[in-house]
């Protein structure tokens, strides 16, 4: 049959095309947030969302995947930073097993060495991915969670514990990114 593209703006002819033409593997969409200011909070190892870093994706079909890229640099007055990565309201990468009974598993932590002061400016890349199937067709959204440590600690998002507004090597400010691509199964 010959394809015709009349002039509503309707393509006849293309019945015999599979219901999606995109190859096993083929990125369908791609939707990133960016956050450009900073977050703190002081919450005593108690997780809560990260403002402006979540990123909804509605797939096309429920058996394509999600691939997660997430690019947060963090600091954190007890020199340990911590994320998590929910779907929704369900905390997902966390799976690792052969855990002990006290141990806990994080999408992603980083431990700096104590000897190291706060002064100096240390922040942490977490730089992760995960390949998620959350078997739907309804709009999704992966969002950032972090928390400080137990006591009275803060944790930070996009700048460095001192934040000293001084030319030079330390106390930067940074720009955070969480990426979704639906990509066919």
């Amino acid at each position: 049959m010959p394809i015709t593209l009349n002039g509503s703006g309707t393509v006849t002819g293309l019945s015999q095309l599979p219901d999606s033409a995109m190859a096993a593997g083929s990125v369908i969409q791609v939707i990133q947030t960016v956050k450009t200011d900073t977050w703190s909070t002081t919450s005593d190892f108690v997780f809560s969302d990260v403002s402006g870093l979540a990123v909804t994706i509605t797939p096309s079909s429920s058996s394509n995947k999600v691939l997660v890229l997430v690019d947060v640099v963090a600091s954190s007055d007890y020199w340990g930073t911590y994320i998590k990565l929910l779907r929704g309201s369900t905390e997902i990468g966390n799976d690792a097993t052969g855990m002990q009974s006290n141990q806990a598993c994080h999408f992603s932590s980083v431990i700096t060495d104590a000897s190291d002061t706060n002064a100096n400016g240390f922040t942490h890349q977490h730089t992760r991915q995960i390949l998620d199937t959350p078997n739907t067709t309804s709009a999704t959204t992966y969002k950032i969670q972090s928390a400080a440590r137990n006591g009275n600690y803060n944790a930070y998002i996009n700048r460095a514990v001192p934040d000293r507004n001084v030319d030079g090597e330390y106390d930067n400010r940074f720009i955070s990114r969480i990426t979704a691509m639906e990509v066919a199964a």
